[in-house]
């Protein structure tokens, strides 16, 4: 008993230890975005002032509501397009018995394994080419090419589990068409799977600074994560702490609002998700 019992005081202090590390930048960049601008260089006195000074700031000098706008318009498009995408070919590659099927599979597995950045010079050029890498299709094609493979597994291997053939039969023989059936038992049926891509794709794409810095250069079509770099120094100004943490508070406030309101349809989804998989 005295053997366990240290083992668990060990483990609780092991424990406590590992969340007091990953969540002491948290709280410091917490903290920081309460000081004013002119008092942000005492990062280990937490919560020593309160002030907006430093939200205001920041909100008025990354445009706040225009590069909401362009996260809005890049993230919302790219998970829709996913959504339908992923949904239409992961069905059908979970219905077709056919060797084209099983090689659509392993060329969709495969294209997991590939980054994005090892191709991003020719992609690129080819954005440039038709002219289109300064406008909000650049990325969300990106986003979308780089998600689907991910997507169109879970989908497929969830179809398979979870989608009994016998529903599918029995809509047909009542006079349901191939949409039909898809449309009316298919897609409520994976509501838990699209959700999970929701979430599992939809935040990275929110959250992503590498291709919106390189396909949107106009200042009027950054997004939240990108504005954000104009807060960081360089040889000629220093680093606006206080202000670049505020922003990044400002940045994922959107997402903080929408997993609030949508948290029992994630965590429910993903649930049934999990005992379904």
């Amino acid at each position: 008993m005295k053997k366990s019992v240290k083992k668990e005081i060990i483990f609780s202090i092991i424990i406590v230890i590992f969340f007091a590390v990953m969540l002491s930048p948290l709280l410091i960049a917490l903290s920081g975005s309460f000081r004013s601008p002119d008092n942000g260089t005492s990062f280990l006195q937490l919560f020593n002032e309160f002030s907006l000074e430093s939200y205001k700031e920041a909100f008025e000098k990354m445009h706040y509501f225009r590069s909401l706008k362009n996260s809005v318009i890049t993230t919302f498009s790219s998970v829709a397009i996913l959504l339908v995408v992923a949904a239409l070919a992961g069905y059908a590659l979970a219905r077709l018995k056919t060797r084209m099927g099983g090689f659509l599979q392993i060329f969709f597995l495969a294209g997991m394994m590939i980054s994005a950045q090892m191709s991003i010079i020719p992609i690129y050029n080819i954005m440039r080419y038709f002219k289109i890498n300064n406008s909000y299709i650049a990325p969300i094609v990106m986003y979308v090419t780089i998600s689907i493979p991910f997507s169109i597994f879970v989908y497929t291997n969830f179809v398979k589990s979870g989608v009994p053939v016998a529903l599918e039969e029995a809509a047909r023989i009542d006079g349901a068409g191939r949409l039909g059936t898809f449309f009316k038992i298919v897609i409520p049926l994976t509501k838990p799977v699209l959700a999970s891509i929701i979430i599992t794709q939809g935040v990275p794409i929110w959250n992503d600074f590498f291709l919106s810095m390189l396909f949107l250069s106009s200042s009027t079509k950054k997004t939240l994560p990108l504005v954000m770099l104009s807060f960081l120094g360089d040889m000629q100004k220093p680093t606006q702490w206080t202000m670049l943490f505020a922003a990044c508070f400002l940045s994922a406030l959107p997402m903080l609002l929408a997993y609030a309101f949508l948290q029992k349809q994630f965590v429910g989804g993903l649930t049934v998700g999990a005992v379904k998989g």
